[in-house]
């Protein structure tokens, strides 16, 4: 589970496909997104503030859904706007 914060007018076209964890690990794991304006998530950083489990195995599999995400086209938005996702991992997946 998760969602995505910090796009001014932007929607998300496509929630990210959620990697899974292999460390039976749980928590929250927030990721700042840097998202292009064709929507694409060009850069992901896995770990900042409200992270609440910092374990590596965590931290390599919310990245990598974070750049799943996809938000609509919007040709009048900065050619980078940063905004995160939150990737909630519990022990039941």
């Amino acid at each position: 589970g998760g969602g995505g914060y910090g796009l001014n007018g932007r929607s998300l076209v496509r929630e990210g496909k959620k990697v899974q964890q292999d460390c039976n690990q749980e928590g929250r794991v927030f990721v700042k997104i840097v998202v292009d304006q064709n929507g694409n998530v060009i850069s992901a950083t896995p770990g900042v503030k409200g992270t609440t489990n910092m374990a590596k195995c965590l931290l390599d599999p919310a990245k990598k859904t974070a750049l799943t995400y996809k938000w609509n086209v919007d040709e009048k938005a900065p050619p980078q706007q940063v905004g995160f996702v939150v990737v909630d991992f519990k022990l039941s997946e």
